[in-house]
C-alpha cells in the first residue's frame, strides 16, 4: 500500500519546458533580431536623383545656389522615407524676362525626380485653361491627376499656375493636405510667373519672396465680385490652399540662352 501510494503522488511530467522553449525562441527571434540593412533599390534611387539635380544644375549656372541646396534637401528627404506620410511639393517663380527659365527649370527638377523612380511626368498648363469654366477645368485637374499619380506618373508639373480659375485650384486641397492627401509618394511642382516683376532681385531674402507670390496670388483668385459660396474661391479657401502648397519657395534668375533657345535639358 506504501508503494501505491508513493506512486500516486508522484507528479506528473509537463509539457511546459518544450513548449516555453519553443516561446522564448520565438520571442527572442521577434525581438532581438539586428535591423534589416536598407533596400538597395532606394539607395540607387537617391544616387541617381542626386547624380540628375547635378545635370540640371550644370545646365543652369546662374541660379543662386540656394537654390540647388534647398530643392536638393527637401527632395532627397522624400526619397529617403520609406513611407512618406505625405506628398511633396514646391513652387518656384520668376519675373517677365525669366518665364522661359521658370518652365524650363521646373521640367528638370521634375525630371531628376522622376528618372530616380524609373516614371514620366504630367504636365498641366494653366495659362491654357485661364479661360475655361472653373468647376469643368477643377474636373479635368482632378482626373488628369488621378490618372498619373495613381499610374506612371508620380511627378506633375502646374505650370503657370496663377492662371488657373481660382475655384479650380481648390482640388489641390484633395493632393497636397500633408497627411489626408490623397496620394503621399507623388511630387506637384507649382510656377508662378510674377507679371508685375521683370526680374527677381538677386540679393532679395526667401521671405520676401514668398511674401510676394502670396500677395500676387491673393489678387488674381480672390474677387469680390463674386458671391461667397462653398465651390467658390475666398480668403480663408485660399488662406487654407496656401498652407498646403507654401512649403518651400524659389526664385528663377534669368538664363540668356534658355531665353533665347528655349529647353534643352539632357
Amino acid at each position: 500500500m506504501l508503494s501505491l501510494h508513493r506512486k500516486n503522488k508522484m507528479p506528473k511530467r509537463s509539457g511546459f519546458s518544450g513548449r516555453g522553449a519553443a516561446i522564448l525562441a520565438i520571442f527572442v527571434q521577434t525581438f532581438f533580431k539586428p535591423e534589416s540593412p536598407p533596400q538597395i533599390s532606394d539607395v540607387h534611387q537617391i544616387d541617381i536623383f542626386l547624380e540628375q539635380m547635378k545635370n540640371v544644375q550644370t545646365q543652369f549656372p546662374t541660379q543662386r545656389a540656394e537654390l540647388w541646396n534647398r530643392s536638393r534637401i527637401h527632395l532627397q528627404r522624400h526619397f529617403q522615407t520609406a513611407q512618406p506620410t505625405e506628398p511633396v511639393s514646391l513652387i518656384l517663380t520668376a519675373g517677365l524676362q525669366a518665364e522661359r527659365t521658370l518652365h524650363c527649370l521646373a521640367q528638370g527638377l521634375a525630371s531628376a525626380f522622376s528618372s530616380a523612380l524609373n516614371a514620366s511626368v504630367l504636365h498641366i498648363d494653366g495659362a491654357s485653361k485661364a479661360d475655361q469654366d472653373s468647376d469643368e477645368v477643377k474636373l479635368d485637374i482632378d482626373l488628369q491627376l488621378q490618372a498619373a499619380f495613381a499610374g506612371d506618373k508620380p511627378v506633375a508639373v502646374v505650370h503657370r499656375f496663377e492662371e488657373l480659375p481660382p475655384g479650380s485650384t481648390l482640388i489641390f486641397y484633395r493632393y497636397c493636405d500633408h497627411e489626408n492627401a490623397a496620394y503621399k509618394k507623388t511630387f506637384l511642382i507649382f510656377t508662378v510667373l510674377l507679371s508685375e516683376e521683370e526680374n527677381i532681385p538677386a540679393k532679395i531674402h526667401l521671405s520676401v519672396v514668398e511674401e510676394m507670390v502670396d500677395d500676387y496670388l491673393k489678387k488674381k483668385f480672390l474677387s469680390h465680385s463674386h458671391p461667397v459660396s462653398f465651390d467658390k474661391m475666398d480668403l480663408d479657401k485660399y488662406s487654407g490652399l496656401w498652407s498646403r502648397i507654401s512649403h518651400l519657395i524659389l526664385p528663377v534668375a534669368t538664363e540668356e540662352r534658355i531665353e533665347q533657345e528655349g529647353c534643352k535639358l539632357t
